[in-house]
Parts: C-alpha cells; sequence; structure tokens
C-alpha cells in the first residue's frame, strides 16, 4: 500500500482477540515497516519476512519502508495515528520497543497496536575472552560480589537489553542491579573490541553477534539466557546454574488497532503459515534465529510479561518510575 509510506509509517501492538486462521491465499500488497534504517535489526528482519512471504507465494507486491529515529518510535507513533489502508501494513518491533517506552517516558507503546505474530530470535550470551580466568558463571558472580565497582559488564546502550540482563542476574544473586558497573557500547563491534581488550570483564548479545570470534577461538561463552540449552552452543544456561533469568532479543509483527478480528485474522493467517515455509526456516538456519513464534493471543501474553519484566527492573536502576 503505497499512501502507507507518505503518512502511515508504523504500528506496534496491544490486547487482541483470539482469531481463527482463515485458509491464505496470496496476500494482494503488503507493507512491511521497519522502525530503523537499512541493515538494522528491524530492517533485516523485515526484509527477510519479505523475501520469505514472495518466494513462497504467501504474499505479493511486498514492501519494505523504513522509518528510523526515536528508538523506533517515530515509526510507530506515525502509524498509531494514521487512518489510511492499515489492514495492508505490518510493523517489525523486537524487545528494545518494549524497554524505550518505559525509559523514555514514550507517548506510544506498543500498547497502541495489535500484536499478531513472536516470530524469531537470539537468547542473551554472556562472553570472556577465550583466555579468561573467569570459567564458569559461578566465577562471574564470585568476582562481582567480590568487589562489584571493579567488575565491569559490557553492551548496548544504557537501558539496553544488556542492560537489563546484567540487572536480572544481580537480582537473581542477591545483588542490588544499581551495583551492576554497566559500560555502554554504540554497537557489537565496540562490545566485541572491549572483551578482546579486556576493557570490560564480560560482554553480551545475542550468539551470532560473537559467532565469528567464538568460532575462531577468540570468545567463550559462559551461559546463555534459554529456557533449556542450545543445540551446538557448549554452554550451560543461566536457569541450570540456579540463576532463573530467561531473556531473548526478538523480533515480532503487529497491526493496527483499527482491524477488525476478520482483517487481523486474515494478516495473521500469512504469517501463521510464514513461519513453516522453507524459505523462512532457510533464513532462519542461514541466520542462526531460533524459531520463537507465537500466535497473536500468545503473543499478547508473551509481551505483558515482558513489559511487566521490565518495567520493574528499570524501576530498580533508577531508569524509570
Amino acid at each position: 500500500m503505497k499512501h502507507f509510506a507518505k503518512g502511515l509509517f508504523a504500528f506496534a501492538m496491544t490486547g487482541v482477540a483470539i482469531f481463527a486462521a482463515p485458509a491464505v491465499a496470496e496476500f494482494k500488497g503488503l507493507e512491511i515497516i521497519a522502525p530503523g534504517g537499512p541493515g538494522s535489526g528491524q530492517d533485516q528482519a523485515a526484509r527477510a519476512m519479505a523475501d520469505a512471504l514472495a518466494k513462497d507465494r504467501l504474499a505479493s507486491n511486498v514492501q519494505v519502508v523504513n522509518i528510523p529515529g526515536g528508538g523506533g518510535m517515530i515509526a510507530l507513533s506515525q502509524f498509531v495515528t494514521s487512518k489510511e489502508n492499515n489492514n495492508h501494513a505490518v510493523l517489525t518491533q523486537g524487545f528494545g520497543h518494549v524497554i524505550f517506552p518505559i525509559s523514555n517516558k514514550s507517548p506510544v507503546s506498543l500498547a497502541d497496536v495489535k500484536p499478531l505474530a513472536l516470530l524469531a530470535g537470539e537468547y542473551e550470551v554472556m562472553v570472556v575472552p577465550a583466555d579468561s580466568p573467569l570459567k564458569s558463571i559461578d566465577d562471574v558472580i564470585a568476582r562481582f560480589k567480590a568487589d562489584p565497582g571493579k567488575f565491569i559488564w559490557g553492551g548496548g546502550s544504557a537501558g539496553s537489553t544488556e542492560n537489563i540482563f546484567y540487572a536480572l542476574i544481580a537480582k537473581q544473586v542477591g545483588m542490588d542491579p544499581k551495583k551492576v558497573n554497566f559500560l555502554p557500547h554504540a554497537n557489537t563491534g565496540e562490545i566485541i573490541t572491549s572483551v578482546l581488550g579486556k576493557q570490560v570483564n564480560v560482554g553480551g548479545g545475542g550468539y551470532q553477534d560473537f559467532a565469528p570470534q567464538i568460532e575462531a577461538g577468540k570468545l567463550r561463552i559462559i551461559a546463555v539466557a534459554s529456557p533449556e540449552r542450545l543445540p551446538g552452543i557448549d554452554a550451560p544456561t543461566l536457569k541450570e546454574k540456579g540463576i532463573d533469568v530467561v531473556l531473548a532479543n526478538w523480533r515480532g509483527v503487529s497491526v493496527h488497532k483499527s482491524l477488525t478480528d476478520k482483517q487481523t485474522a486474515e494478516v495473521a493467517a500469512v504469517f501463521d503459515q510464514m513461519v513453516k515455509s522453507p524459505r523462512w526456516q532457510q533464513i532462519m538456519k542461514e541466520r542462526g534465529w531460533l524459531d520463537l513464534y507465537k500466535p497473536s493471543a500468545d503473543y499478547a501474553v508473551f509481551l505483558e510479561g515482558e513489559q511487566k519484566k521490565v518495567r520493574e527492573i528499570l524501576v530498580e536502576l533508577g531508569l524509570a518510575q
């Protein structure tokens, strides 16, 4: 829908009903709104969806519209206020779109749109240099507790997924989350440089962020924030070490609140078929993404849990009220 690129640039999600999935014919004309610039995580997810939908003939005339800025909130705000052709557009979102509205008191959030589907993602991992004396998460926690101020945790920006990740770990082991000495970085490359240069004691992110250095024997995984061990990753989960933290940087899609249940079900059925399609499964394998698929009603429940978890820890960090 070409009009979307002119005035309706984004959306996110909110409460939904349980939608019956209709039989899927090729969906005519779909815009996937990526709240980020070309090459961003949201853009990569949107283009992967467009690729799979087109190649497996689930949707025709699929277009990706990039709307960067404001931590994804510019796209969301424009989508929420749009009045035209909303039934032919979806917005991508991720864990950061839960964090940003809470920490920045944004007037819009994912509560202003309908959650359609949780699709894929990567669980957070914690890495150290290969020659680090820290051999396990037990070593990490012992060093942290012994001298919190001198133990440096590396990740993205303040209030980022990694900041939340470490704060949740601190809380689980009986430490004040504010004691986490978090060193923010502008991008993954900087995190890797800091870890390899030993400017931080540990670094965090998705497995694919560190895969080349792990495979080259330069970095080592200490622990994974997944519910159970992941195939191909020789590292324990935090849960099996007694630290009840499960955290993923996920990708999902939502639709405009104005859609009827029937319209929502039609779009939802397209993505329900996409996650089973050969091309999507190939993309997931190539990119090392994990299948986290949840349909609309389950995605809505998942988001409620993520928002509650994030709000509580951001308040404890002093980054939200």
